[in-house]
């Protein structure tokens, strides 16, 4: 429930409840529920009657906290994100709800600017990796994609096209040979444990992952399984680029230099130092107690 008094009961008692239905985490809901409200109490007025004005004044008052250093970029773009999602949600829902048609989706204007800062440094905060995962735990191919992406920084396209046979164990671990990488890719062990967990319910050759009539993948599948389980778990619709960016800024969360890093992402270290961003990493390391899976596990597993 919107607690903020500025909450029309039409906002509050029947969209805000719809529009969470579909949330399998609280703490997702009660992300949304502050950006929400803080949104109102920023314009003075009920979500619904907010206009694009009020979006611009408040877009322009993140960005000043953000070069003020008050806030992270990925925390700027995770509430107009969300705001976006919501906006959109009554906006799409316009009848049902008897919406006045002035009403619309003003966040968008914001979101092509946010990609382009985003787009080689962009990243997603680590509560909504793990909520992601939360929500793919259904479907073993879907969290292995997703694994592959975030664990491991593999395009969606190298994802597409892998065989199994390109996969080999040493004694220091399992590595990858993807795409047209001079070298194969590490991937770590508790992506290797997921790995594993698929193939038992894989046949032994062949294309890693295919469609339900047996076909390659594409790269279109990839982005609607992101779409899908991103809208399931709560959160903004993430790209399978920004889930396989993360993995850069998990390395260095957890101390790995740019030589290692760009190795593992098959990039060079000029432009691996665009990754490197030090309030996603003390965001990570505040957050890593709290969630389940900043290292991946199988799914299902205690």
């Amino acid at each position: 429930m919107l607690t903020t008094d500025l909450a029309s009961k039409k906002l509050g008692q029947r969209i805000w409840p719809d529009y969470t239905k579909h949330f399998k985490s609280s703490t997702t809901a009660a992300s949304y529920r502050a950006d929400i409200q803080e949104f109102m109490e920023f314009c003075g007025k009920d979500f619904l009657r907010t206009d694009r004005e009020d979006a611009e004044r408040y877009y322009l008052y993140l960005k000043e906290r953000q070069e003020h250093d008050v806030l992270g970029t990925q925390t700027v773009s995770k509430k107009i994100r969300e705001l976006h999602s919501f906006a959109g949600f009554i906006e799409e829902n316009r009848t049902v709800y008897a919406i006045r048609e002035e009403f619309q989706d003003h966040f968008r204007l914001f979101i092509s600017r946010l990609e382009r800062q985003e787009k080689l440094a962009g990243s997603i905060p680590v509560e909504h990796v793990d909520a992601l995962f939360r929500a793919a735990e259904d479907n073993l191919m879907a969290y292995t994609i997703f694994t592959l992406l975030y664990r491991v920084s593999l395009s969606s396209t190298e994802i597409a096209g892998l065989r199994i046979g390109d996969f080999a164990a040493y004694d220091d671990g399992v590595y990858v040979l993807a795409g047209n990488r001079r070298e194969p890719c590490f991937v770590p062990d508790d992506a290797a444990e997921v790995l594993e967990r698929y193939l038992e319910k894989k046949a032994t050759e062949g294309y890693l992952f295919c469609n339900s009539r047996g076909k390659k993948l594409n790269v279109m599948f990839i982005s609607r399984l992101m779409k899908k389980y991103t809208l399931q778990a709560g959160i903004p619709g993430y790209s399978a680029q920004e889930l396989k960016n993360s993995c850069a800024f998990t390395l260095f969360a957890y101390g790995a230099g740019p030589e290692e890093t760009a190795r593992q992402l098959g990039i060079t270290v000029t432009q691996i130092k665009r990754y490197r961003g030090r309030s996603y990493r003390e965001n990570m390391m505040r957050k890593a107690n709290e969630l389940v899976k900043l290292k991946v596990e199988p799914p299902g597993k205690q």
